[in-house]
């Protein structure tokens, strides 16, 4: 049966970004609504994954791009769900889905497993340091076509005047005083930002979303998933996403060594335990960012929440 308890778009719009693929028919199910909505499609024995783009975020020439990255991961054997070509040959196409907006879509493969979130563990973590490094290893060696086109998030893509995930300091879930300080926050963890290399060795293409939720346990193997944010950054940075989520973990600091520990198997990390704390301020900073360009997502004191956690972290970047 088609599933649309707390559907975001009408069946019309969903069936509608369907039909390219020929899969208008067919029984869906919300699986998330974050920055895209995301629907597990049915048709007989075969499970998909139908993706509405947030408007204004992805251009499909960057979604394409996104595509030859995760085309060219599958080729090295580092596993991602495959894009599926819509009955024209398209990977994406653009449509009105629902008042008047019109959204990039696509389909992919259905991968059946377990979000990380929800199975954690020490082997575990050491395996997702593994797998990161893969990615790193290969983006690394891996020259990019001429019409590759994704986000940098280098020192103006996280704290900038204008970073990619929204000016955070100017949060409706702050005070002046916590707006203001926040700005002051913004210009040195900026000025730090600058100051870091972007050699080979440290920055690159990277997936930069790689939070529990991102990562699929399917036995003992892992798998990325959703390269909707992928971009070029500090490889230190989809360490610090993938951990940020589960500081308040029990066994923190198990899961951290462990995920270095296994990333160091593959590939060097230098500097790592240094960085780490500046990348879990960043990922904090533009988490509120996110968080707070997104009413249809969160109340403000659903944000007011996190604010003052966000402030004792930033206080000690200060000290």
């Amino acid at each position: 049966m088609t599933d649309n308890k707390a559907n975001p778009l009408p069946d019309s719009g969903i069936r509608a970004a369907l039909q390219p693929w020929g899969l208008e028919r067919a029984e869906y199910q919300l699986i998330s609504h974050s920055e895209n909505v995301v629907y597990k499609v049915l048709l007989g024995k075969d499970r998909y994954i139908l993706r509405i783009h947030r408007p204004g975020y992805n251009t499909i020439e960057e979604l394409e791009s996104e595509h030859l990255w995760t085309q060219a991961l599958n080729a090295a054997g580092i596993r991602t769900p495959a894009q599926i070509q819509s009955q024209s040959g398209n990977y994406y196409h653009e449509l009105e889905i629902s008042d008047g907006a019109v959204r990039a879509v696509g389909v992919m493969e259905w991968l059946e497993g377990t979000q990380l979130a929800e199975a954690p563990g020490t082997e575990t973590y050491q395996s997702l340091g593994v797998l990161i490094a893969q990615l790193h290893n290969q983006s690394s060696s891996w020259i990019t076509p001429n019409t590759f086109r994704r986000r940098s998030w280098n020192a103006d893509g996280l704290m900038g005047l204008n970073p990619l995930w929204g000016q955070f300091w100017v949060s409706a879930a702050l005070t002046k005083d916590e707006s203001n300080f926040l700005a002051d926050v913004r210009k040195g963890v900026h000025v730090k930002l600058a100051s870091l290399p972007t050699s080979p060795e440290l920055y690159g293409l990277i997936h930069a979303d790689l939070h529990p939720h991102n990562v699929l346990v399917v036995g003992r193997d892992l798998f990325a998933i959703d390269f909707d944010d992928c971009g070029f950054g500090w490889h230190c940075y989809d360490i610090a996403v993938a951990l940020h989520q589960i500081r308040d973990n029990d066994h923190f600091e198990e899961y951290e060594s462990a995920l270095l520990s296994g990333y160091r198997t593959i590939r060097p990390l230098p500097d790592a335990e240094t960085l780490l704390p500046l990348f879990y301020l960043v990922r904090s900073l533009v988490g509120l960012g996110w968080i707070s360009a997104r009413p249809e997502l969160a109340t403000i004191d659903n944000v007011r929440e996190r604010v003052p956690a966000i402030l004792r972290e930033a206080e000690s970047f200060t000290q």
